[in-house]
């Protein structure tokens, strides 16, 4: 998968639109459909800023790195844990613990 597909995949994944995700980081929504639609790629600083606001790695998202990382799983978890429901921690905690 290159750039453009990750990024789309990502956006629907995490139930996000290119306007959000234009907004989060700070660039036009032109801009973002570009990147989305393959015909233009973001500068380094842009790039960055879509990993972070979409809490993968840039290396996944230019296709350097096929799986999430411990770190990226440790962050989203982290920063994610609060939305989560009781029966939902239950079940991370279970897939954690069959891991070990």
């Amino acid at each position: 998968m290159n750039f453009n597909e990750r990024l789309s995949s990502t956006l629907t994944e995490q139930g996000l639109t290119q306007r959000e995700l234009a907004g989060m980081c700070g660039v036009d929504e032109a801009s973002m459909s570009r990147y989305v639609n393959g015909s233009r790629k973001p500068c380094m600083d842009v790039l960055v800023r879509i990993a972070e606001k979409l809490n993968v790695s840039v290396e996944y998202l230019t296709g350097n790195e096929e799986e999430i990382s411990f770190k990226e799983i440790k962050h989203l978890l982290c920063s994610n844990l609060s939305r989560l429901t009781d029966e939902q921690r239950l079940e991370l905690m279970e897939m954690i613990a069959k891991k070990k």
